[in-house]
């Protein structure tokens, strides 16, 4: 039986050939071949032949370097992007001035002796409003009404601050008795409807019979804010904290 002879005595198989046919033809190839060429250390003149030798093969034998990243000062020296900016947080503070000084409309019937004007249970005023006195009246008279304690603010919204101010107030009106009552103050923008009066009208009044008590109570507007007085009490103390307001303004 004859054997058979090996067909040839090629170095490489044909699978070895067509693989180093595959690489030859592949362009990462020569990127990690052109890397190499430049990392590690070969004679100018081998470096040279191999990256001819690329270029006739018609790729690129050019490194690209990565996109240096832009530095703050160039970016700042742009003016279009500063001009960008600065209106974003015009805009950002305007729109937060707007959200503070529109808030929800409380409704002018709730202005009432039913709210909790426990000085126990109330914070002191926030400040997010400018407060005042009524100009018309005595209430601006030395001596005349005593404030008592600091001004407190009360929250009537979902909005986070202080709908209104409250100062709390006592008159003496003669033979030791003594007129107690709050005054309650609100921007004319978060009120409606406004109060027809246009200043304190002891005539125009609304009495309220509560478990904790009698209550009188004058609502009106001044400018652009809204006034609201409650007295402890009946008829008699709202006539008497009239006449004093009245004996003061003449």
């Amino acid at each position: 039986m004859n054997a058979s002879e090996p067909s040839g005595s090629s170095e490489f198989s044909e699978t070895d050939q067509s693989a180093s046919d595959l690489f030859a033809n592949d362009p990462v190839f020569h990127k990690e071949l052109k890397r190499a060429l430049f990392e590690v250390d070969v004679p100018e003149n081998g470096k040279q032949a191999v990256l001819d030798a690329l270029a006739q093969s018609g790729f690129d034998s050019s490194v690209s370097e990565e996109a240096a990243p832009v530095s703050r000062r160039a970016f700042l020296k742009k003016p279009g992007t500063l001009v960008a900016l600065s209106t974003c947080l015009l805009l950002s503070a305007a729109m937060t001035f707007f959200w503070v000084t529109r808030q929800p409309a409380i409704s002018l019937a709730e202005l009432s002796p039913e709210l909790n004007l426990d000085s126990r249970f109330l914070s002191e005023f926030d400040g997010n409003f400018a407060t005042s006195l009524p100009a018309q009246g005595g209430w601006h008279q030395k001596g005349l009404i005593n404030f008592i304690g600091k001004t407190y603010g009360l929250t009537l919204s979902k909005s986070g601050v202080n709908d209104a101010a409250v100062r709390f107030f006592r008159l003496p009106s003669g033979k030791k008795r003594i007129v107690y009552g709050a005054l309650l103050q609100l921007p004319a923008s978060r009120v409606s409807p406004l109060p027809e009066l246009t200043a304190f009208d002891p005539g125009k009044v609304e009495y309220t019979q509560l478990a904790k008590g009698n209550f009188a109570t004058v609502k009106w507007g001044e400018a652009d804010q809204v006034y609201v007085c409650i007295v402890f009490g009946g008829a008699r103390e709202l006539e008497a904290l009239g006449r004093a307001l009245q004996s003061a303004a003449a």
